[in-house]
């Protein structure tokens, strides 16, 4: 009988687990929907985990929850998902009604420049207004300037390059306004559109900001190199030509040596010619001497 009863009591033990786990469900959602109601803004995943105080993978369950719950009711308002954020919205079937309350809604009317301006921001993005008047081949500060105004473009960082220009890219306003939820449903270009644009983007990032650092850098590496190898081989004539110098010069030193001894020596053959000269002129002067007086003596002879 015991074991009856406990098989009996297991169907109503999963349906009160079932049952907390759809409690549980709701509480998340009523927290995620309060928090998109008061922050009237988009919200990031990582803000909707710390409402929740969970990991981000249950957050967007929540949130995804919560968007559905939405899309069947079809009510006044709806949860859109822009990119990895959520934000509450009005229905589209409600614009009409809003208009009429707000009379004067700012739709800003965009120029065809702007438009041209926009398509380039939206597929090369992040890019300079730099690279933006290279495509276009005009200039585009108006443009860039009026996008930013309207919201639909935003700084977002800038080119680690001389001057550093200002990134520019589109906002999540860009995605409400063209009702996409991601830059991934933009319709794609054609290849080889999508290939010039690119290859003009780089073409104007070596000529504009002398990004082609790492070519220069092989270069002036390779002329570093020429210049060392050059030093070395004109230090190593410059030794050879200082040896034979060294060796002309020593070879010049003895040989003006052996002259200095020769003139040093006929000096000295000299100077004995001449005192053996002298004592010989003496001994002459003496004899004759000698001869005179002698003959003085005997007047006879």
């Amino acid at each position: 009988m015991e074991e009856f009863g406990q098989i009996s009591l297991l169907p109503n033990l999963g349906e009160e687990i079932e049952e907390e786990d759809r409690i549980r469900q709701k509480e998340e959602e009523n927290q995620v929907e309060a928090l998109l109601f008061s922050l009237g803004r988009s919200v990031s995943v990582e803000e909707i985990a710390i409402c929740l105080n969970m990991g981000k993978e249950g957050a967007i369950l929540a949130a995804e929850r919560l968007r559905a719950r939405y899309e069947e009711r079809q009510e006044g308002l709806l949860i859109k998902k822009l990119e990895d954020r959520y934000q509450m919205v009005s229905h589209p079937k409600t614009y009409e009604g809003l208009i009429r309350v707000v009379k004067s809604p700012r739709k800003p009317v965009l120029s065809d420049v702007a438009l041209e301006t926009l398509s380039i921001v939206a597929y090369c993005q992040p890019i300079t207004k730099v690279e933006i008047e290279r495509i276009r081949g005009v200039k585009s500060d108006h443009a860039v300037n009026r996008l930013v105004e309207y919201g639909l473009i935003e700084e977002v960082g800038r080119l680690d390059a001389p001057g550093r220009p200002m990134l520019f890219a589109t906002t999540e306003e860009f995605l409400n306004r063209f009702g996409v939820d991601s830059l991934k449903e933009l319709p794609g270009l054609p290849e080889d559109m999508e290939k010039l644009l690119k290859e003009e983007v780089t073409e104007e990032l070596k000529d504009s900001f002398g990004l082609d650092m790492e070519e220069e850098t092989e270069e002036t590496a390779d002329t570093a190199d020429t210049e060392e190898t050059a030093d070395t081989a004109d230090t190593e004539d410059a030794g050879e030509t200082a040896d034979t110098a060294d060796t002309e010069e020593k070879e010049d030193s003895g040989e003006d040596i052996e002259e200095s001894e020769d003139i040093e020596d006929a000096e000295d053959g000299e100077e004995i010619e001449t005192a053996e000269y002298r004592e010989e002129t003496v001994e002459e002067d003496i004899e004759e001497e000698g001869t005179e007086e002698a003959n003085a003596e005997d007047p006879e002879q």
